[in-house]
């Protein structure tokens, strides 16, 4: 019985993290943190399947706790780019066109 719980907890944690690489705007990358126990955030209890976010983070809520995503910062992209800060995060942009988003070579979170 202990065996099938275990396994219903890591399939559980699976798919919050699937979930939430779904939520994750696909211009920016995201460090992954664990908390154990309740699923609270600021004095709100939440419930097994549930998400909110803390400030930028997305956080998703399972049996053993809950698992937030933290947005990632830019550390260098083409030299005809530049970095811009936007909501919860930053977008890598062309110079003459800012319009237009470049690739960033990498992150850190």
């Amino acid at each position: 019985m202990a065996h099938v719980r275990c396994l219903w907890c890591w399939l559980s944690m699976l798919w919050a993290v699937c979930l939430l690489l779904t939520l994750i705007p696909s211009s920016s990358e995201a460090a992954i943190y664990h908390h154990s126990g309740k699923c609270k955030n600021k004095d709100k209890l939440f419930k097994v399947g549930q998400t909110f976010t803390n400030g930028c983070d997305k956080c998703y809520c399972h049996e053993m706790g809950f698992t937030c995503f933290t947005p990632m910062k830019p550390t260098s992209w083409p030299k005809k780019c530049m970095r811009i800060p936007v909501d919860c995060g930053y977008r890598i942009v062309y110079r003459e066109n800012p319009e237009k988003e470049c690739r960033a070579y990498s992150w850190i979170g």
